[in-house]
């Protein structure tokens, strides 16, 4: 299908800041007495580690630290051609080898740019843009055409940010519904499904299915998954437009696989 560039990019790339931005504005209301934990992301490469400096300055419980101990060991995980493995998170997928991919270094310049984009001139939204940034962690994003190509076509992408009770979130719907509230104070065009559940390679994750103009009149289907992992909201975002580009979702879908 094709569209405007400027369409293709801000519909691609807005789902990379909106799940995050959602968290940041969640523990911007919910914790502004709190330095909330930073997570750095490896860049450069797709395959390494990411480590967090976790610091609570009010005192942190033993949990808490358990969750600071293990953050350190996180992983992007790897991605080849047609395949992503996470031994961190416990997750591996497959995806056509003839698709396009980003590695860390890759997603996260995607990562500012469609943050600039959403933001503006909006310095509420760019604070809390960069803060969700700093706990994200780009994980895959694979996509059937080139991003800046003109054209749109089926995605799958995984990224996981640091959460924590302050931030009121415990579950994956939590993580979603805090992702929508975000989406509506923000006007964008969408329109909501309500929230299911679904088990992807043996993980039952929640689900929020949204749809959105296309720009030729045609809808964009996107998929959010997200369940709770080792103290980080681990989500899924897969985006489809017709059932041929379904089809291909769907079996990558199938394909995932949870230790």
């Amino acid at each position: 299908m094709s569209i405007t560039k400027k369409t293709s990019l801000f519909a691609m790339l807005i789902m990379m800041m909106i799940v995050v931005a959602a968290c940041g504005d969640k523990a911007d209301n919910n914790a502004k007495s709190n330095d909330p934990a930073a997570t750095k992301t490896t860049t450069g490469a797709d395959a390494g580690t990411a480590k967090t400096d976790d610091t609570d300055k009010s005192g942190a419980s033993s949990e808490d630290n358990k969750e600071s101990d293990n953050s350190s060991k996180v992983e992007l995980g790897t991605t080849q051609k047609g395949s992503y493995t996470n031994d961190y998170f416990g997750v591996s997928l497959k995806f056509p080898e003839a698709w396009e991919y980003q590695d860390a270094e890759g997603m996260n310049q995607l990562t500012s740019a469609s943050s600039e984009a959403i933001a503006g001139d909006d310095e509420k939204k760019k604070k809390q843009m960069e803060l969700s940034q700093t706990k994200t962690l780009n994980l895959l994003m694979a996509s059937q055409y080139p991003l800046d190509g003109g054209q749109i076509g089926p995605s799958a992408m995984a990224i996981a940010e640091k959460v924590s009770l302050l931030q009121g979130i415990r579950t994956g719907e939590d993580y979603l519904k805090a992702t929508k509230k975000f989406m509506e104070d923000s006007n964008f065009p969408y329109e909501y499904k309500d929230f299911t559940k679904e088990t992807i390679g043996g993980k039952e994750m929640d689900l929020m299915q949204i749809t959105t103009d296309a720009g030729d009149g045609s809808k964009i289907t996107q998929e959010y998954y997200s369940t709770i992992i080792e103290g980080y909201a681990f989500n899924f975002i897969f985006t489809y437009l017709d059932a041929d580009s379904k089809a291909e979702i769907d079996n990558i879908k199938k394909s995932v696989q949870f230790k």
